[in-house]
C-alpha cells in the first residue's frame, strides 16, 4: 500500500540493484558537487576573472567531446559497470593528489586546469556508462520512474554538495573540498561491486572498427527525428540557459560582491528546486506528456533566468533560483527519459554519450563563451543575451516539435 502511494518511485525501488546504485551514486555525487563548487571558487580566488572560471569549467568538461563517443562504443561492446568502476577508482586517486597539492600551497591556476582536464577525461567514460547502465537496473516499464528518481538523488546531492562545499572552504580552504571528493568515491565503488546485472548479451552487433561505430551512432541519432530534436533541445538548454550555474562563483564575486557562503546558498536553492521536480516526475512514472512538460519548462526557465538577473536581494535570488532549478530539471529529466525510451539497446551507450555532452560539456562551452563576453560586455548582459536566445529557440522548437515523428515512430509532441 505504501509502495502504491509512491507511484512510480515505489515500483523502481523494488529493484535491489537500483537501490544499491542510488545509495552509492548519492555519496559520489555529493562529492562531485562539492568539487564543482570548490573548483569555480578556487579559480575565482586565484584569478578574479570570469573568463578563467569559464575556462577551468571548460577544461573539466571538454574531454567529454572527444572521449565520450569512443567510450560509448567501447561500453556498447563490453561492460558499463566495469568501465564506470575503473574510471571512478582512477578519479579518486587523482583527486587525492590534487588535495595534497592544494594543502601544500603549491596550487596555481595552470595546475588546477591540468587536474580539471584529467578529471574530465575520466568523466568522459563515467557519463555514458551511467546512462547505459540505468535501463539494466529496473524493468523497462519502470524506466521513466527510475530515471526521474535517480535524478532526484542527483539533485539532493546538488543541494547538499554546494552547502557542504561552502562549509569546507570557509573552514579549511579548497584543499579540504578536494579531499572530500576523493573520499566520496568509496561508496560508489562499493555499490558497483554489489550490483549484479547481466551485460553478456549487449555486444551482439557486428563492428567494423571504433570510428565506423561512432559514425554509425551519429547517423542513427541524426536520422531519428525525435532523438535529433531532443538532443538539439538539450544543447540549447545547456549553452543558453545553464551557464549561470557554472558561472555562479563569478556572479557571486563580481555582481553580488559576496563570499562562498552566498555561493552555497544559491547553488543549494537550485538543487532543492531540481530535487522537487525529480520527485514529482518519478512519482508520475510515465513517458506520456513529457514533451509538453519539457517545452513548457524550457520557456519558463528562460523567463526565470531573466528575472533572477534583475533581482538584488539574496532571499529573492534564492527563491527565484529554486524555481529555476525546478524548471531546468524538468526539462533535462523529460528529455533524457524520452531519449532512453526511443533508443535501441545496441545503440544506447553511443547515443547516450552524445546526450552526456549536453549535461556537462555543452554548459561548460556556454560558460566559456559567456565568460569571455563578460570580460568585454559584463557578466549580467552576457547571461541576459543567452536567456533571450533561449526564448527564441523555444519558439522554433515548439513549432518543429508539433507532429514531429521519425523512423522510431514516436511523436515528440504526444
Amino acid at each position: 500500500m505504501f509502495a502504491g502511494a509512491l507511484g512510480g518511485i515505489g515500483r523502481a525501488l523494488r529493484s535491489r540493484n537500483f537501490v544499491y546504485y542510488c545509495i552509492g551514486m548519492s555519496l559520489g555525487l555529493t562529492g562531485s558537487f562539492v568539487f564543482f563548487a570548490a573548483l569555480g571558487w578556487v579559480t575565482w580566488e586565484l584569478t578574479h576573472s570570469a573568463a578563467w572560471v569559464g575556462t577551468i569549467v571548460l577544461a573539466e568538461t571538454i574531454p567529454n567531446v572527444f572521449i565520450g563517443p569512443f567510450a560509448g562504443v567501447i561500453i556498447d561492446r563490453t561492460s558499463a559497470k566495469w568501465a564506470m568502476f575503473w574510471a571512478q577508482l582512477a578519479a579518486a586517486l587523482v583527486m587525492a593528489v590534487l588535495a595534497v597539492i592544494t594543502f601544500g600551497n603549491w596550487l596555481t591556476v595552470e595546475i588546477l586546469m591540468g587536474f580539471a582536464f584529467v578529471i574530465g577525461v575520466l568523466n568522459g567514460i563515467v557519463f555514458p556508462a551511467h546512462f547505459a547502465i540505468m535501463p539494466k537496473l529496473v524493468p523497462r516499464a519502470d524506466l521513466s520512474a527510475a530515471i526521474a528518481f535517480q535524478s532526484s538523488v542527483s539533485q539532493a546531492a546538488r543541494f547538499v554538495g554546494p552547502a557542504l562545499a561552502g562549509i569546507l572552504i570557509l573552514w579549511a580552504g579548497g584543499g579540504m573540498a578536494f579531499a572530500f571528493k576523493a573520499l566520496s568515491y568509496s561508496g560508489f565503488l562499493v555499490a558497483l561491486l554489489l550490483i549484479d546485472i547481466d551485460e553478456s548479451g549487449d555486444a551482439k552487433f557486428a563492428t567494423s572498427g571504433i570510428i565506423h561505430d561512432i559514425i554509425a551512432g551519429l547517423r542513427y541519432a541524426w536520422s531519428a527525428a525525435p532523438i535529433r530534436l531532443l538532443l538539439i533541445s538539450a544543447v540549447a538548454l545547456g549553452i543558453l540557459l545553464r551557464p549561470i550555474i557554472e558561472l555562479m562563483p563569478a556572479y557571486v564575486g563580481s555582481v553580488l560582491k559576496s563570499d562562498a557562503g552566498t555561493l552555497a546558498w544559491l547553488l543549494s536553492a537550485t538543487g532543492v528546486g531540481a530535487m522537487i521536480a525529480s520527485l514529482w516526475l518519478a512519482r508520475r512514472g510515465k513517458t506520456q506528456g513529457l514533451a509538453r512538460i519539457m517545452l513548457l519548462n524550457f520557456v519558463i526557465s528562460g523567463v526565470i533566468l531573466i528575472i533572477f538577473l534583475n533581482t538584488g536581494g539574496l532571499a529573492i535570488g534564492i527563491a527565484v533560483l529554486g524555481a529555476y532549478g525546478f524548471c531546468s530539471a524538468a526539462v533535462m529529466i523529460s528529455n533524457q527519459t524520452m531519449i532512453q525510451s526511443a533508443v535501441e539497446d545496441h545503440m544506447r551507450a553511443r547515443v547516450m554519450s552524445l546526450y552526456a555532452l549536453t549535461v556537462r560539456a555543452i554548459p561548460a562551452l556556454g560558460a566559456f563563451i559567456v565568460g569571455l563576453l563578460a570580460d568585454i560586455a559584463g557578466l549580467v548582459p552576457s547571461l541576459l543575451g543567452g536567456a533571450i536566445l533561449g526564448l527564441l529557440f523555444w519558439i522554433w522548437a515548439r513549432r518543429t516539435a508539433i507532429g514531429k515523428t521519425g523512423n522510431t515512430g514516436i511523436s515528440i509532441f504526444d
